[in-house]
């Protein structure tokens, strides 16, 4: 692992994100904030947040999801010779102590993918407790492996080498992303290591989930990934 980079995708987010800026300005590691169509106001206190930690600052003019925000920043990095990319979110659910962690396991196995496998206390919403076990079923089927960790983490470690392949065929840029890059990164033959990590959902945290509509679109995801399975196997077969 050469030249790692933390990307921070956030989407009004500012006010958790001041303290989350704050603890990752402690690891000396270059950092791309991603702002994704954020209101005005959010837009100006992100803007003001990565000048005075000296961040990397991009954005996207337009709202288009976790995804399209992931996107712009592996462009950027892949652009500007960074090897390795730590997702994390703005919000304060993840463990940022665990940063060290994560980069020393990326560093032993820097062909591999690095997948933050949460840890919940109490204040994870019962319901989307559920909807991850529902997907872990589903991504049992997607990837023919009853081992795959928990795929809705959005902390974790990418080889933006073996990964750039991937990010072409991304058609979920929304709460489907972290789900589609993952299964299309394990068909493509990226190993993986599960991490576990604590995840909270903070009490004065703003969630953009939205139980029908992102579940609804999770389902399609699941469609569409199960549909490319014969494709995906006979390509399988011919190496």
């Amino acid at each position: 692992m050469k030249k790692p980079v933390i990307i921070v995708p956030c989407f009004n987010h500012a006010d958790a994100f001041v303290n989350v800026a704050d603890k990752l300005s402690k690891f000396k590691h270059d950092v791309i904030v991603v702002d994704d169509g954020s209101e005005k106001a959010q837009s100006k206190k992100i803007k003001k947040i990565c000048e005075t930690h000296k961040f990397f600052y991009l954005k996207n003019l337009k709202n288009g999801g976790k995804g399209a925000a992931m996107l712009t920043g592996f462009q950027f990095a892949i652009k500007n010779g960074f090897t390795h990319a730590l997702q994390i979110d703005a919000d304060g659910q993840h463990e940022v102590r665990d940063i060290p962690l994560f980069f020393k396991i990326a560093n032993s196995y820097p062909k591999n993918l690095i997948l933050g496998n949460p840890i919940y206390d109490e204040s994870a919403p019962r319901s989307r407790l559920i909807g991850r076990k529902i997907t872990d079923f589903w991504v049992m089927i997607e990837t023919l492996n009853k081992n795959m960790p928990d795929t809705m983490c959005g902390f974790r470690v990418y080889p933006l080498k073996l990964i750039e392949p991937v990010l072409k065929t991304i058609k979920f840029k929304r709460m489907g992303f972290d789900i589609e890059i993952v299964v299309k990164a394990f068909r493509n033959g990226v190993k993986i290591i599960a991490v576990p990590t604590k995840v909270v959902y903070p009490e004065s945290g703003v969630s953009h989930f939205h139980a029908f509509r992102d579940n609804f679109y999770i389902s399609l995801l699941h469609t569409y990934l199960c549909c490319l399975i014969p494709i995906w196997l006979i390509k399988r077969g011919r190496k």
